[in-house]
């Protein structure tokens, strides 16, 4: 049983209902609203505290004051505040139960996932959350650990699989958690409103399954406090059942249930699973004529070699039937993972699959590379370590914009790549995205690569495409490898200066490989020190290297004493450790650079060469712009800067070393005068200029274990002129 009976007012709740599309107005959906107005009213209704409930919409204006109304402290429901309201504001939340809506349209993206579309969607632009990311989000740090004892989550929107023309408009959905569950017995109640395929219905302006379970909710806690879910269930379950007794309605709720009886069971409703649609069993049709084609004059005996070859490979029983009919072939094929490439390729071994046929195989199952193929690739990622495999999801990200590629699983990497559903007579991206890795990696795994890649394409009929695509990744290969490139991977963060309100800012951040950079995340919302951490904590954890990755808080004149080497991972876990610490941080200026670039410029030639005994020591009395002016401009050759200016004086000297070109600058954050000289002397000793990030990142490791140990307080300027900023995001965060 599921019964509960607990205090209402230690309930929190999400509600979200998108009614308000970014595209035509056959895109917008009258009722998502009033179905989030009856949720809040019957959750306050049964004592959960207004305050407790954060509410999320976009609404149509015809229902914009009724909102209000009801909840006139309702936020956007854009991409930007679901994911703030569900990875942060979650953290805050002390209580018994947590309750999650969501209505809107929801669709089947690209591999099968459900996505809830977000309001920036438009025709053209199918943006959404990945639905099944609510469960693995409410199973992490991101609800914390006695932030919510259950969990029951909602949602009402379509599953439907969209035509094929608009299926490849639809972006992969996107999660909002990659982090480890690490409260997988937190008890959660998952009801749906239809199943994958399928479309939930409206009825009279409201979603049928949202009125349904409002009615059977109310229903249930007229007996008092308690509410048994399974009790609410089984109504809901009656009133479809009589619906559909009289035609009206083919929806099939859904319900999954983890951990509440200390079990894992999932209920459907009416049969097993859906008929496919209209368009999917047209291509199983076109599959079966192609098979019976395929299988020749002897189709007994082909169909029986071609089941023994299948059996090496799929993981299901073949056809009773010996041997099998291209019916059945079709339909096994359909059982098993990569399955329909891979029967096609065992029958038409000596000839590519026509393009409507790949077309058909893609609309099924998603997929384009044989069973064998995937294997082999597997493999091949997995002889890979973690650094390697990153470098394979880096170029994937630099070709394709791709920014959401986990590198730790080589299987989870292959399904992200094969994703990436080919074009018809194109070359695959994947096939470009192992070319250019191979070609700059070029190491026994980087050969099979190649091999694999070849027999891919020599298959697909593309081999003329590979060998151009191969010339190109190794002229762009010869290039990064010519610049010293290789290795050149940095996370780039733009700390907008604070809008005066507890040192609230903006902030963007972007990953830069050599010359290829992409956009990780715009915040413009002015966000806390706090939250700002948390944020760059999470995006360093999926696209970042410990130790090996440079991070740059480009920051303006008056930031730069910022300590954010200090700025702390995993502030709210176990392993709560500084950013200095796993990673060389800098920071970086370019304000008042303008007048001398070609100085500064100048000065950075000297650093691959320089040692820290090459660097100017300013003395500690020259605390005026113009004293230090003076002193640099005759000492044009200076790669750098230390100095041991009193903090009341820094601003000036910052100023005037960023005005005459100085790209490297190292200071003592917190002693000052003789002190500061006596420590920075010790700590810089007679390291080489380039090393610089990674000795300070020692030293601040050491500081770890020892609170004496003056590495904490070191803070480096290090500001390459040839890795500038890249351009001002105009998109939302990602």
């Amino acid at each position: 049983m599921t019964a509960v009976e607990h205090d209402w007012r230690r309930t929190h709740a999400v509600i979200v209902a998108v009614e308000r599309y970014n595209g035509s107005d056959a895109l917008n959906l009258d009722g998502p609203v009033r179905d989030a107005i009856g949720m809040r009213k019957w959750l306050t209704g049964r004592g959960v505290p207004p305050e407790n409930i954060r509410l999320l919409a976009s609404p149509m204006e015809h229902n914009r004051a009724a909102l209000e109304e009801a909840h006139p402290g309702y936020r956007p429901a854009e991409r930007a505040d679901v994911r703030k309201v569900f990875r942060d504001g979650l953290r805050e939340i002390d209580g018994d139960w947590l309750w999650i809506y969501w209505a809107g349209h929801g669709v089947q993206a690209p591999g099968g996932r459900w996505s809830l579309l977000y309001p920036e969607t438009s025709d053209t632009d199918l943006q959404g959350l990945d639905a099944d990311s609510l469960m693995d989000l409410v199973r992490t740090d991101h609800v914390h650990w006695d932030g919510a004892d259950r969990v029951t989550v909602v949602i009402d929107a379509c599953r439907r699989a969209l035509p094929l023309d608009i299926h490849e408009l639809a972006d992969v959905p996107q999660p909002l958690t990659n982090v480890t569950q690490t409260r997988s017995e937190r008890p959660v109640f998952w009801m749906r409103a239809c199943q994958a395929g399928a479309v939930a219905m409206e009825q009279d302006g409201a979603g049928r399954f949202t009125s349904a379970l409002l009615r059977q909710l109310e229903t249930a806690g007229a007996d008092g406090p308690g509410l048994d879910l399974d009790r609410v269930w089984k109504g809901v379950q009656d009133e479809f059942a009589q619906v559909r007794a009289t035609g009206s309605s083919r929806q099939y709720p859904t319900m999954h249930v983890i951990n509440w009886e200390q079990e894992e069971r999932t209920v459907r409703l009416g049969p097993p699973a859906p008929p496919p649609d209209p368009e999917k069993r047209r291509f199983r049709e076109t599959l079966v004529l192609e098979a019976s084609g395929l299988l020749g004059a002897d189709a007994a005996g082909s169909a029986g070699r071609v089941a023994a070859r299948l059996c090496e490979q799929f993981t299901t029983a073949p056809p009773a039937t010996t041997p099998p009919s291209a019916e059945e072939l079709v339909d096994w094929a359909l059982e098993n993972p990569h399955g329909t490439i891979t029967l096609l390729a065992e029958l038409s071994a000596h000839a590519p699959v026509r393009t409507e046929i790949r077309k058909a195989c893609h609309v099924l199952q998603d997929q384009w590379l044989t069973r064998a193929e995937y294997t082999e690739l597997v493999a091949l990622l997995g002889r890979l370590d973690e650094r390697g495999r990153y470098d394979v999801a880096e170029e994937a990200r630099a070709l394709f914009g791709l920014v959401d590629l986990s590198c730790h699983d080589p299987a989870v990497l292959a399904d992200a790549l094969e994703e990436l559903l080919p074009k018809p007579d194109q070359l695959p991206q994947l096939l470009r995205v192992v070319e250019r890795f191979a070609a700059v990696d070029d190491g026994a795994v980087a050969a099979g690569l190649r091999a694999w890649s070849l027999r891919c394409a020599e298959r697909l009929g593309l081999k003329g495409q590979l060998m151009e695509r191969r010339g190109e990744a190794e002229e762009y290969a010869e290039g990064v490898k010519a610049a010293g490139l290789a290795q050149d991977q940095r996370i780039q963060i733009r700390l907008h200066p604070s809008d005066g309100a507890g040192q609230r800012r903006a902030y963007e951040v972007w990953t830069r490989r050599g010359e290829d950079v992409t956009s990780l995340a715009k915040e413009d919302t002015p966000a806390s020190l706090e939250e700002i951490q948390r944020g760059i904590d999470a995006l360093l954890r999926r696209h970042a290297r410990t130790r090996d990755t440079l991070v740059e808080f480009f920051v303006a004149p008056t930031d730069l004493e910022l300590a954010v080497h200090r700025w702390q991972l995993d502030a709210d876990g176990p392993l709560e450790r500084s950013l200095g610490t796993d990673y060389p941080v800098v920071v970086r200026c370019t304000d008042l650079r303008d007048n001398q670039r070609h100085v500064w410029k100048q000065r950075w030639e000297r650093v691959d060469s320089a040692g820290t005994e090459d660097l100017e020591w300013l003395p500690a009395h020259l605390d005026t712009f113009k004293q230090v002016h003076g002193v640099l401009q005759g000492q044009e050759d200076a790669p750098g800067v230390v100095l041991t200016t009193p903090l009341r004086a820094r601003s000036d000297v910052f100023n005037a070393c960023l005005f005459d070109g100085v790209p490297v600058l190292i200071w003592h954050g917190e002693a000052e005068a003789a002190a500061a000289r006596a420590e920075l002397t010790a700590l810089l000793g007679t390291e080489r200029l380039r090393s610089l990030p990674q000795h300070l990142r020692k030293l601040r490791s050491a500081s770890e274990a020892d609170e004496s140990h003056h590495g904490r307080h070191m803070a480096l300027l290090w500001d390459d002129p040839h890795r500038p900023l890249p351009d001002q995001l105009d998109l939302s965060a990602p």
